[in-house]
């Protein structure tokens, strides 16, 4: 295997949340080091589709009409921009370049979206939590944090 040159520095920092405890901990943590590296820090939300959205994470099982559908993503974009305004404020106390803040739409893996947001947008690392809304499908590393491990090009940064 090549070797890899050393880090001098790191520049930009990706952070995926979904609004839970784990993530929104990472959020904090992707802060503090793109505090101390001066680097600018990426924050997104990944909405699986599969139809309309992959509405099981988000425990809702049976939803009928267009209609809902449309509610929920509305809901959805509004709890977004909540969490995004949160880390905003936490940001700016820090001192930290909040770069952008979005709400990616995918029809792969979870996993795979960040991964790919990551290497088209020269991430150099990210910060993610061990767990999420999905709850303890693995018992020691979520299955989203385990999936960006394997698939991205980046260090990453895994926050319990």
């Amino acid at each position: 295997m090549a070797e890899k040159a050393p880090i001098e520095s790191i520049s930009k920092i990706l952070t995926a949340i979904d609004g839970s405890e784990p993530s929104m901990h990472a959020a904090s943590y992707a802060i503090l080091v793109a505090g101390k590296f001066n680097a600018e820090l990426w924050v997104i939300h990944v909405v699986q589709h599969s139809g309309f959205v992959n509405m099981y994470s988000y425990g809702i099982y049976d939803l009928e009409t267009p209609e809902e559908h449309k509610a929920i993503l509305e809901d959805l974009r509004a709890d977004t921009k909540e969490w995004f305004n949160r880390i905003k404020v936490v940001a700016d106390q820090n001192k930290v370049q909040l770069t952008r803040a979005e709400l990616v739409g995918t029809s792969t893996s979870v996993e795979s979206a960040i991964a790919d947001y990551a290497k088209k947008n020269l991430i150099d690392t990210i910060v993610i939590g061990t767990s999420g809304r999905s709850g303890i499908k693995k018992l020691f590393l979520g299955s989203v944090a385990s999936g960006i491990i394997k698939h991205t090009h980046c260090p990453v940064m895994v926050v319990k």
